[in-house]
């Protein structure tokens, strides 16, 4: 899920009314959340009016099983330049108190290679929905480091573990718009045509048109 922003114009007048406003606590992470969306998406039309889409995520969900290696199939979206070989490993390690888990998003462009790196946060174990996960990012997110509290969801909808996973997440601006993501992912470097129409399917019954689905390029990889 890697992370590219060029909206320096937008990123520049957002900053600055968020800096001259009197209520800079209650809108930062609003306006940060809005960059985020907008250079996510990198298109005005992926930002709807309402809440989130209501969706159901895996149940019996295992993070354990989950973990490696996942290839980015598709994805919302289209992403910037010559992007491809877009892949996420999922890890865990014992920092001496609790079990942390991280995820590190590798993005090829052009013959270029840039690694990055966030922390993937598991619900309360005590939480009905295990697959309701959320990330934080640990680098800068266009110009400046992202606010501590900004997490982002992951939830996974459906995976078998071991071929396929679909991943959605959605950024809501109050309640008054929202922009749905999804992800296609695959233990392989590619994904069968049933098994991609399959998932488009899960999507669909939530009402999420699949429409913005872009195919990443998983040829020639490193």
């Amino acid at each position: 899920m890697g992370r590219v922003c060029e909206v320096d114009e937008l990123f520049n007048l957002l900053k600055g009314a968020r800096d001259s406003s009197q209520a800079a606590t209650m809108w930062g992470p609003f306006l940060s959340l809005l960059i985020t969306s907008i250079c996510l998406t990198k298109r005005v039309q992926a930002v709807q009016w309402g809440r989130c889409e209501h969706v159901e995520v895996q149940k019996n969900f295992s993070l354990d099983q989950y973990m490696g290696t996942w290839y980015e199939i598709e994805r919302f979206y289209n992403v910037t330049g010559d992007v491809r070989c877009i892949s996420e490993t999922i890890s865990s390690s014992y920092n001496g108190i609790e079990t942390v888990y991280e995820l590190i998003t590798l993005i090829t462009k052009g013959n270029e290679v840039t690694e990055h790196t966030a922390e993937l946060i598991p619900p309360d174990e005590t939480a009905k929905d295990q697959a309701k996960l959320t990330y934080k990012l640990d680098e800068q997110m266009g110009h400046e480091p992202m606010d501590d509290d900004v997490v982002f969801h992951y939830w996974v909808l459906d995976t078998d573990y071991t071929s396929y996973s679909l991943v959605f997440s959605c950024v809501s601006f109050l309640g008054i718009m929202h922009t749905p993501y999804a992800w296609i992912f695959s233990r392989e470097r590619q994904l069968s045509a049933n098994t991609t129409q399959y998932l488009h399917g899960v999507l669909e019954k939530y009402k999420i048109k699949t429409d913005d689905f872009v195919k990443i390029n998983q040829e020639g990889c490193l």
